[in-house]
């Protein structure tokens, strides 16, 4: 931590702030230990939930996908194919329902002591990160199960992640920064995660989409981020280069976005909160 700190006029798109971050990266890990101790406190599995919720989802998927309506996957085992989009699914909802309202949660501590607020739904966010690579190790095992393989292409998951991370933080910071003025936010998230969760194909291969609506469909970039992160590990349908160009484009519109937008209201949040 530095001794010292060099006051300048902020502008509403100035980032100075968050390059900064790095002098706070201790009270990060603090905020992030708080939220993974306080979320499984008093739970007999602890950090198998990360991992016992999307199996379940899997198997109830599995049961009415693969066995009643046989959705075609692409030569590719149901299991597989609906466990590698769940755990992002999961992440990505975890993320948002919990750092789009993590600001007011955190209200006391916001109007007792300074530090970057935007720690706050970083912490959230780090979270959500351990529990996806629990539940991916648990993926990696599963495709030696089923008798497949990794090929060269497993070296653009980190990549593919990061991208979409960037979505999901903007998105978050978004969120997080409307809820302290709108109330309404924290209704409306379930619902809109809901609505999104059945617009991404985790369930069901983006193929089903009529051909007249796909470039609509594609709109949605987590369905880019799906389909990459299963070309990548399981040997699926490589999504075309226009559509990949088109979902890091919105991802990092979001995510910048959501940088500036968040700097923009920082100044009054503990007045909101």
């Amino acid at each position: 931590m530095r001794s010292f700190y060099i006051c300048r006029p902020r502008t509403t798109f100035s980032l100075d702030h968050f390059i900064n971050l790095w002098d706070y990266r201790n009270l990060l890990w603090v905020f992030v230990r708080r939220d993974l101790k306080v979320r499984y406190r008093y739970t007999m599995l602890g950090g198998l939930w990360s991992i016992i919720q999307p199996l379940s989802m899997m198997l109830i998927f599995s049961l009415v996908f693969s066995h009643i309506f046989r959705v075609e996957t692409g030569g590719i085992s149901y299991p597989l194919f609906s466990y590698s989009a769940l755990i992002i699914w999961q992440a990505v909802s975890r993320m948002l329902m919990q750092g789009g309202t993590s600001l007011t949660e955190y209200a006391p501590m916001l109007s007792k002591i300074y530090f970057p607020r935007v720690l706050v739904p970083l912490a959230i966010i780090v979270g959500g990160c351990v529990d996806f690579l629990i539940a991916f190790v648990i993926l990696l095992g599963m495709i030696l199960f089923y008798g497949g393989s990794l090929s060269v292409t497993v070296l653009w998951v980190p990549l593919i992640l990061l991208i979409c991370l960037s979505l999901i933080i903007g998105l978050t910071l978004w969120f997080s920064a409307l809820d302290v003025q709108f109330r309404d936010i924290r209704a409306a998230l379930p619902f809109l995660l809901q609505v999104w969760m059945f617009a991404t194909p985790i369930m069901y291969p983006a193929t089903i989409i009529p051909e007249k609506l796909q470039e609509l469909y594609y709109l949605n970039p987590l369905v880019t981020h799906v389909e990459l992160f299963r070309w990548a590990l399981l040997g699926g349908k490589l999504p075309s280069v226009f559509h990949i160009g088109i979902a890091a484009a919105l991802s990092l519109f979001i995510f910048l976005s959501g940088l500036l937008f968040f700097n923009k209201i920082e100044g009054t949040l503990v007045d909101r909160v």
